[in-house]
């Protein structure tokens, strides 16, 4: 089975199958500005209560190609190699003057891990955090908290998850795209009761909220993330009765995620989709129908 289908992302295993559980207890947050020190997924610890004690940072090394690339294959859906080599290689940048990639690199290594056991994405989550308290970089920053949310949104604690979405927005980075999608799923994550309701809709306006955050994503960014987008508003249109919409996006997901070059394993999903909601014209893209 697609372990994506698992995850919340669209809440698509309840589209294929049936929604995903929901835990009935609170998940707290790694605490990155007191208390005990976190891993920071490196071999080594970031005690909080020491960061007003560390020096200025220098002027920062130019990014290694690799933190472009790993990005645009976690985006592809290599999740698994992604995450492996995003943390081998950050545990090599060490130097005051590679903290920026460092935090980067832990960003995406916590973007992949949380596709496949969103546990394993704590500790790179929490690093990624620490290393923007010590850069004044909205990029970093950014990317950090959208990294450490998706963990949160993950081990089923959405309304912190969202929180801190709403406040990377705030920051004007660059992942403006990726940080609607992770909120949008925060949104249809809340959609859902717990316990004896954990497959019934009980806050339908939620779903609205969702719908909206998909929207705002298919703004701008990488054709990927606008793929990302459309499922999103597919799983929507699918929990409103809209099967028409529904359909119309999972078609245009499945054409962007083929543009994208986006795995075997992205593409299908949207299939799965399609075959859900009886969508008799999903075409995927080169011809073959479904």
């Amino acid at each position: 089975m697609n372990t994506r289908l698992t995850i919340p992302t669209a809440l698509l295993l309840a589209l294929a199958f049936a929604p995903a559980c929901k835990k009935t207890q609170d998940t707290d947050s790694p605490d990155t500005t007191g208390g005990e020190a976190v891993d920071a997924g490196d071999g080594g610890e970031v005690d909080p209560g020491d960061e007003a004690e560390q020096p200025a940072l220098p002027e920062q090394e130019p990014d290694p190609p690799e933190v472009a690339a790993l990005y645009q294959r976690y985006l592809q859906g290599d999740y698994d190699a992604v995450a492996s080599e995003a943390d081998e290689l950050r545990a090599s940048l060490t130097a005051d003057t590679q903290v920026r990639a460092h935090a980067l690199l832990s960003s995406i290594a916590a973007l992949a891990a949380a596709e496949a056991v969103p546990e394993n994405a704590e500790a790179s989550s929490a690093a990624a955090l620490a290393d923007g308290e010590r850069l004044d970089d909205a990029e970093v920053r950014q990317l950090a908290h959208i990294a450490h949310a998706t963990y949160l949104i993950r081990v089923h604690d959405a309304p912190a998850g969202q929180a801190e979405l709403e406040a990377a927005l705030e920051l004007g980075g660059p992942y403006e795209s990726l940080n609607y999608l992770m909120l949008a799923e925060a949104h249809l994550n809340q959609a859902f009761g717990t316990g004896d309701k954990d497959m019934q809709i009980v806050e339908p306006t939620q779903l609205d909220e969702a719908r909206s955050m998909y929207e705002a994503a298919l703004a701008g960014g990488d054709v990927l993330l606008q793929g990302q987008a459309h499922e999103g508003l597919a799983a929507v249109a699918k929990y409103k009765n809209e099967k028409d919409a529904a359909c119309e996006h999972v078609q245009q997901a499945e054409d962007l995620y083929a543009e994208g070059g986006a795995s075997d394993y992205i593409r299908e999903v949207p299939a799965l989709l399609a075959k859900d909601a009886r969508c008799k014209d999903f075409t995927k893209a080169g011809g073959d129908g479904e």
